[in-house]
């Protein structure tokens, strides 16, 4: 009578055990980090420089073998500075954003703990509110940026666990307002969690 109950129990025992150990190809984590970003205009007298701004958001990922796809989705904040005396000395620009990258990636080096990654793609960028003001002294017609911009991102990352740390480069492939031929560009890096 024993032998009947236990033998199913160990039975189940080991294929909960087994199950377990496999690892889940799809992963779902947050994350957050810190960019920095330059959005230069051709206005003669002007100068543009990076400043910081900050991300915060969510990302899914499906493990296929050594190759992966990643999709993003954050709150962004981004900044740049300009020097002119049109402006009267330094003054800054900020946008935020709701940003979607939607990235492929390979895995260098493929291991239960430890992974380096290379990646690349696209992201979307709808604009939420943008603080520049000061382009209406260059421009007159200025009145905001554009809501939606593309652009792409190119980058490296290290997973450690549930650990995940990326640095990536973001150019736009679209201009921020119809006034300015401008197209930002961005330095980012980050840190995950992956949640499972």
């Amino acid at each position: 009578m024993k032998k009947q109950f236990l033998l199913p129990l160990i039975a189940f025992t080991m294929m909960a055990t087994a199950a377990s150990a496999q690892k889940s190809p799809i992963h779902i984590g947050l994350k957050g980090g810190a960019n920095f970003s330059k959005l230069p205009i051709s206005s003669s007298g002007i100068s543009s420089k990076y400043a910081t701004g900050f991300s915060a958001g969510a990302f899914t990922r499906i493990d296929i073998s050594k190759v992966y796809v990643q999709g993003e989705l954050l709150f962004t904040k981004k900044s740049s500075k300009y020097e002119s005396d049109l402006f009267g000395g330094d003054k800054k620009v900020s946008w935020s954003s709701v940003d979607v990258p939607v990235l492929v990636g390979y895995k260098l080096l493929n291991m239960d703990l430890l992974n380096v990654r290379i990646f690349g793609g696209g992201v979307y960028s709808y604009t939420i509110s943008d603080k520049a003001s000061i382009f209406k002294q260059v421009d007159n017609s200025f009145r905001k940026f554009d809501k939606s911009n593309i652009g792409y991102q190119v980058g490296a990352g290290i997973d450690v666990g549930k650990l995940t740390f990326d640095l990536r480069y973001e150019g736009g492939l679209s201009s921020v307002s119809k006034q300015f031929k401008s197209r930002p560009n961005s330095f980012q890096a980050s840190v995950g969690f992956m949640i499972f």
